[in-house]
């Protein structure tokens, strides 16, 4: 079994195949900046490792992914590593390296990400048949949900480690035990960004639930009113979106998009199948817009993909719900009344735990400063971003299509 080693670090890239072997001096790495000098790096080591401004530890960086690929059987190579200058210009870059480094390499597990782009993993030869990204991104995922913090993200090396250690056994899901010992190490979820959390001018709207038609919340037909009454008590504090959350939206839908793509024909006509399209096509529209409360709804949109898909196989797993109060939290476990309202709401377990739940995920507004997203007048704010509907996709696409 691999043996989890410790590192304590901000933001790290690392370009990483993985393989047995003596590493070279982790000066080295800051000569591969093109996709042949990578190559060249790899041949020497399967595993390199490239530090973006100065953030991280590469020496310790690849200890971890040396050791997560001992017990792999096959060629394994992570790419986390800045764009090669050759490919700055190329429509999804990471998919093209990895796919010049299997030509020049040869078979083999390889995951490829840059800083600005969605990751790619993808296994060619013999053990690699039944390879997906399903168990990273599970892992990924459930890493994610059980983390601390207002917006916890999985760090580039996690995502790494969990695509390297699925390769033991592939189409199998990682053991919950291999899960939360990467999860709980210092390295495995991103520092939180972003601008300070307190605001006293911030002023606290709330929606107002009302038992009329529409949307089924905790087995209740209700229907979600934004409504401007009187504020509640204001709050002192905010939360603003994650600077990142577009990359971070990007390569959810990205991996769900893959993990779409291998399915077989005859199957993408399945219920589950055809609600990951549209989700997916939903998440590329509301993308499309540079709009950072779309970004956060494309997030949710790619998770729903992937529950989707993953129902596909376990019929009794439930549609993805996120959590009402801030979608960046993750999927929603429990429900709280909400301010205000008269119906209890979906929420994470952190803000299941809370007294008063909040504060709800906020967006700059002129002179006020910030507002709660439900005050907006978008399909987030009449879905609770698919907290409170289970047509989220559809919602959205109709949203795109009326939309002035």
């Amino acid at each position: 079994m691999a043996t989890v080693c410790t590192l304590a670090i901000g933001t790290f890239l690392v370009v990483a195949p993985v393989a047995s072997g003596d590493a070279p001096d982790a000066g080295d790495d800051s000569h591969a900046g093109t996709v042949d000098e990578i190559i060249e790096h790899l041949r020497a080591d399967p595993i390199l490792v490239q530090p973006s401004m100065a953030m991280g530890d590469s020496a310790r960086a690849h200890d971890v992914l040396t050791d997560a690929a001992a017990g792999v059987d096959v060629p394994v190579y992570v790419v986390l590593a800045e764009v090669p200058a050759d490919l700055t210009d190329a429509e999804r870059p990471a998919e093209q390296a990895a796919a010049l480094f299997r030509d020049a390499l040869g078979d083999g597990l390889y995951y490829v990400d840059f800083p600005d782009g969605p990751s790619y993993s993808h296994g060619w030869g013999d053990g690699l048949e039944d390879f997906t990204g399903r168990a990273a991104n599970d892992a990924v995922l459930s890493a994610e949900a059980n983390a601390s913090g207002e917006y916890p993200m999985a760090s580039s090396l996690l995502e790494a480690v969990y695509t390297v250690r699925s390769a033991e056994q592939p189409g199998a899901a990682l053991p919950e035990s291999v899960v939360e010992e990467y999860a709980n190490q210092s390295w495995a979820i991103r520092p939180e960004t972003g601008s300070a959390r307190t605001d006293a001018t911030a002023g606290r709207w709330v929606a107002v639930i009302a038992t009329t038609s529409g949307i089924v919340v905790a087995g209740l037909i209700v229907t979600l009113v934004v409504a401007r009454t009187a504020p509640l008590p204001r709050r002192d504090d905010h939360a603003p979106i994650p600077a990142d959350a577009r990359v971070h939206a990007q390569r959810i839908v990205d991996a769900a998009r893959r993990r779409l793509a291998e399915l077989p024909a005859a199957t993408l006509t399945d219920p589950q199948a055809e609600s990951a399209t549209r989700a997916i096509e939903a998440a590329d529209r509301a993308m499309s817009t540079g709009d950072d409360l779309d970004a956060v709804g494309a997030q949710v949109l790619g998770r729903v993909a992937h529950r989707e898909l993953n129902r596909r196989t376990d019929p009794d797993s439930k549609p993805y719900r996120p959590c009402f109060v801030n979608p960046a939290h993750g999927e929603a476990h429990d429900t709280v009344r909400v301010g205000g309202s008269s119906i209890d709401a979906p929420v994470c377990r952190s803000c299941a735990q809370q007294r008063d739940p909040g504060p709800f995920l906020s967006v700059r507004s002129g002179r006020r400063g910030w507002k709660p997203y439900v005050e907006t007048s978008t399909v987030w704010a009449r879905t609770g971003f698919g907290a409170l509907v289970g047509d989220l996709a559809d919602q959205v696409l109709d949203d795109r299509v009326t939309r002035p």
